[in-house]
């Protein structure tokens, strides 16, 4: 029985054989994946393994990508005082939503930070009924 080989897995596996080579041994290598996805019928979702290959990369490299809600465009010292506590390669991506009322929500990788009036107003209904 075959196994499946995620879109993930495929990304890793680029950066992997990928990292230390250049010039020629990048270009066989690179043509050598491409026969491979060819082969295995994944070539349609290139795009989607060359979005994992980035996110990879990043995170191999220690950038830290984060994305910031707030109720209003923040002021630039405040979102340079943010992404200083996530480390020193942050990328971040800013996007106001009013309905947030106040505050900001962060999103990780793996974690949801709401720091947002919606959600304490809403915990605080919670508490009161």
């Amino acid at each position: 029985m075959k196994s499946k080989i995620s879109t993930k897995q495929y990304a890793e596996a680029l950066y992997e054989i990928t990292k230390d080579a250049k010039g020629e041994k990048l270009h066989e290598t690179l043509k050598q994946f491409v026969l491979l996805l060819l082969k295995n019928h994944k070539l349609k979702q290139a795009e989607r393994i060359i979005a994992e290959f980035e996110k990879y990369a990043k995170k191999q490299a220690g950038v830290v990508e984060i994305s910031i809600s707030s109720a209003r465009k923040l002021e630039h010292t405040t979102l340079n005082h943010i992404k200083k506590v996530f480390g020193t390669e942050v990328e971040a991506v800013e996007s106001v939503d009013e309905s947030l009322l106040g505050g900001v929500v962060i999103k990780t990788e793996d974690k949801i930070l709401d720091g947002s009036l919606k959600t304490q107003l809403l915990s605080l209904k919670t508490k009161l009924i």
